[in-house]
């Protein structure tokens, strides 16, 4: 709402004003600022904004959000966004195992999602790796960074999107919003999943107990709903094994109380969340595997989504 532009950067090497990796902004008269990533955590092995993070702003645009790591473990940081001056960390952990700091992988594209309420979800693989399936943990805290809330059983690679409850009916909780994110369970050798990878309707404020982990404590599910089309790369070992969503965000439609995601096999899908069905089906491509992008609603109503490296509207 100020005008202003955040996002993280690298440096290599030395620059003539001591630049290091970090944090900068560009307000609307187009002077930039910066905040090292090392100072806004507090931590000198921390070295860097995570790849592909993109900062996100809080509710009142005041506070800004971004993930910074070695390469390995790493923070969720807060800075305030008129100055970059820190004002909060959290050292980001295993939900499982408590003691070991989550892989804070650059080969994800996690990015932290501000809900309704203030609190603050992002995405992190599980340490140790395959622990979980590879399906990592979403991580759930409040503004301040200061408590640990229920935390969502797939993290990796994953933006949640925010869904109003009243989008949909079966569900009798109390929470006013719930999330959407990917809900993969990886069929590969090693990983220990079963193939059937679903997109999930959670709800943060509830728990139960996660089939695969054994986690005590993570969201309930609401609705999930399983990709449609078998993965012959799978199914000989894994019958049910299906494509994965390769999404990292997902478009809300609460128009029509759905939501549009991206599948490796090539489409978008609507998923409508009153029928918990795949209502409608949209040819991309052929199928080239793992696309990992967005989806988004323009306010004309046409939907943007990328799939080989094309924007199809």
């Amino acid at each position: 709402r100020y005008g202003n532009i955040f996002f993280g950067f690298q440096v290599t090497g030395s620059t003539p004003l001591n630049l290091r990796s970090g944090i900068a902004r560009i307000d609307y008269n187009g002077t930039g600022t910066w905040v090292a990533a090392t100072n806004a955590a507090s931590d000198a092995g921390i070295s860097k904004v995570v790849m592909n993070c993109a900062p996100a702003l809080s509710n009142d645009h005041k506070t800004l959000y971004v993930a910074v790591n070695n390469g390995s473990y790493g923070y969720l940081v807060a800075v305030d966004s008129r100055t970059l001056a820190p004002l909060a960390r959290v050292r980001l952990k295993d939900v499982k195992n408590p003691a070991n700091d989550s892989i804070v992988s650059d080969d994800g594209t996690a990015s932290p999602t501000v809900g309704p309420d203030g609190d603050v979800y992002f995405g992190v693989l599980e340490n140790p790796l395959y622990s979980n399936h590879d399906r990592g943990w979403l991580l759930h805290f409040n503004s301040t960074l200061t408590q640990s809330k229920t935390p969502g059983a797939f993290g990796w690679d994953d933006t949640a999107s925010i869904v109003p409850a009243s989008m949909v009916p079966s569900y009798h909780g109390s929470s006013p919003y719930l999330l959407m994110t990917k809900y993969n369970n990886y069929a590969d050798l090693g990983i220990g999943g079963d193939g059937v990878n679903k997109i999930a309707i959670l709800d943060p404020q509830n728990s139960m107990t996660d089939p695969i982990s054994g986690a005590t404590n993570v969201m309930k599910e609401v609705i999930t709903i399983a990709g449609p089309t078998p993965d012959s790369s799978f199914t000989n070992t894994y019958p049910n094994a299906v494509h994965e969503w390769c999404i990292n965000s997902a478009a809300v439609d609460p128009f029509t109380k759905s939501v549009l995601a991206n599948n490796e096999d090539g489409k978008l899908y609507r998923w409508d969340l009153t029928s918990n069905t795949l209502s409608e089906t949209n040819t991309l491509t052929s199928g080239l595997g793992e696309a990992y992008t967005p989806t988004l609603v323009g306010v004309d109503g046409i939907v943007y989504a990328i799939n080989n490296a094309t924007l199809y509207a």
